[in-house]
């Protein structure tokens, strides 16, 4: 009888003992506690208020309580100053709340809050139709896009996008789940059976186009009763490619934007800006912060 208890108990540990081990080391690199999102008909969706993180390598993130990355409640007797675009904006989960430049930006513009309205995957459309159809933000005073070229050939990213959490449960062994959560939605089995699209998409300028207009459509609106500034971000071997799909993109919001757009391509002329080709590193952040600031002080009363 012992030997059938001892038995067992030594499966249960060669069981048990790499699953805790391996649940204990990704809580220790940030995983288990991810964002949560909350899903919307027009804009796909945006991250659930008031959340407090800790995620890669301690790295803080604060979303205040109407769904913007930002250590400020959004309700205060203030100007405010509207930041919109992608996972460069949000700035991910390895960039701590202060260190973005959507933070760095109202630590030296004074009488102004801040508050980060970018979002992981978000499109050209997902972005416009946040500042049209989010009542909780359109208070604001002035509105900040920051785009990149893939925003714009991006299609449009409803709640099923990626990897993110749509509720609040609590899971057994959190880690382990959202790294198998992360796994199974970029493996995705259907992207090999019925998603594995045997059609070639020939029609990629068409979606870029309407990008544009969408946004240009947009700040033609905001323009009426706000200010509005347009950042274009560029790719980290944008500089030296011949990438013709960017120079499209470039040209076509050169020739078509009604508000003059600032390209950001001589801020970030160093690689030592880029965390991989296309977000920032903390001098990344820093540097793109020092521009929209000269930029604000001199358009700003």
């Amino acid at each position: 009888m012992k030997k059938i208890i001892y038995y067992f108990l030594a499966i249960t540990l060669i069981i048990l003992t790499p699953i805790i081990s391996t649940e204990i080391y990704l809580k220790y690199i940030g995983l288990g506690d991810p964002i949560r999102y909350d899903s919307n008909y027009a804009y796909g969706y945006s991250p659930k208020i008031n959340q407090f993180k800790k995620r890669f390598k301690g790295s803080k993130i604060t979303i205040n309580e109407v769904g913007l990355r930002t250590t400020e409640q959004w309700e205060q007797n203030k100007k405010k100053i509207l930041f919109i675009g992608d996972s460069i904006t949000y700035g991910g989960s390895y960039i701590d709340d202060k260190e973005l430049f959507s933070h760095l930006v109202c630590a030296e513009i004074n009488n102004y809050i801040c508050g980060n309205a970018g979002v992981n995957a978000y499109s050209v459309a997902n972005m416009v139709y946040r500042s049209k159809y989010d009542l909780r933000i359109n208070n604001a005073d002035v509105i900040i896009f920051l785009v990149a070229p893939g925003d714009f050939y991006r299609e449009y990213a409803d709640a099923q996008t990626a990897h993110f959490y749509l509720n609040n449960k609590n899971f057994m062994l959190p880690a382990i789940t959202e790294a198998i959560n992360f796994l199974a939605t970029k493996y995705n089995i259907s992207g090999y059976i019925s998603k594995n699209s045997d059609t070639e998409k020939k029609n990629i300028h068409d979606l870029i186009n309407i990008s544009v207009e969408l946004l240009n459509q947009e700040i033609i609106r905001l323009e009426k009763n706000k200010k509005v500034f347009l950042f274009y971000t560029i790719e980290k071997n944008d500089p030296n490619s011949e990438n013709d799909l960017n120079k499209y993109i470039y040209k076509n919001m050169k020739n078509n934007l009604t508000k003059r757009f600032i390209n950001l391509n001589l801020t970030l002329d160093n690689s030592i800006y880029f965390y991989d080709s296309v977000h920032y590193t903390k001098e990344g952040h820093k540097a793109v912060s020092k521009k929209i600031i000269s930029i604000l002080e001199t358009n700003l009363n």
